[in-house]
């Protein structure tokens, strides 16, 4: 992720919940979605890594959902973290939260994990490997059948389908209340901060680092979500 475009420790950072609000479809929604999709797969007490856990929105929306998971939360940007941590603890919800500043890889491998979440991530990370190294890094902390959710901007630029949802897309954030100002900054980060991937890419890299049986559950303009589940053996 180029940290200078969006910078998860600054301003971007503070405003990220409004922002993500005005310009994600289905933002609002996004979260008790795919909770209520992969509840029944969580036994009680399952362990559950959330990777860029940002504002705490899934952490709070599964423990809401169900108090008997047990969530941890890792992200790289302090800021985001101590967000999280604070509406945790105004939501009474932090029990059987803990919170780790790092990546995916910096998560210990071991006691394994009953589900994953990777939602508004994946864009972030360049395709020249380090998209599959953190899909593998996921899977390898994991146990097999584990329920993984995948959540993110995609697209292949220059295709038909791309150029008819980009600029429908920032129409919708004109729609969405932002002025033309805020417009031309927001499409800068996107050009210079966002690497798009085609479905068929993303899919294929969860596949090789273990993945298998994706589920889409979303598709809006082009933002998708999948469920998918960690390979047996």
């Amino acid at each position: 992720m180029d940290e200078t475009v969006f910078d998860f420790d600054g301003d971007y950072g503070e405003g990220y919940e409004a922002l993500a609000r005005q310009v994600i479809p289905g933002y609002r929604t996004l979260f008790p979605m795919f909770t209520a999709i992969i509840e029944p797969d969580l036994r009680p007490g399952a362990r559950v890594l959330v990777v860029g856990a940002g504002t705490g929105i899934e952490l709070i929306t599964l423990k809401r959902a169900r108090p008997d998971l047990r969530l941890h939360g890792v992200d790289p940007s302090a800021q985001m973290l101590e967000i999280a941590e604070r509406r945790l603890a105004e939501a009474g919800l932090s029990d059987g939260v803990t919170l780790q500043l790092g990546y995916a890889a910096d998560v210990p491998a071991r006691p394994r994990y009953d589900a994953a979440t990777l939602v508004n991530v994946l864009h972030f990370v360049p395709d020249d490997g380090a998209k599959a190294a953190l899909l593998r890094d996921i899977a390898r902390r994991l146990r097999p059948g584990a329920v993984f959710v995948l959540f993110d901007l995609h697209g292949d630029p220059g295709s038909e389908e791309h150029e008819r949802y980009m600029p429908a897309w920032r129409r919708y954030w004109k729609i969405r209340g932002m002025t033309a100002e805020e417009m031309a900054a927001f499409g800068e980060r996107i050009r210079h901060g966002i690497h798009f991937a085609p479905a068929e890419r993303v899919l294929g890299l969860a596949r090789e680092a273990g993945f298998t049986d994706p589920q889409r559950f979303f598709k809006g303009m082009l933002y998708g979500g999948w469920t998918l589940r960690r390979a047996e053996g």
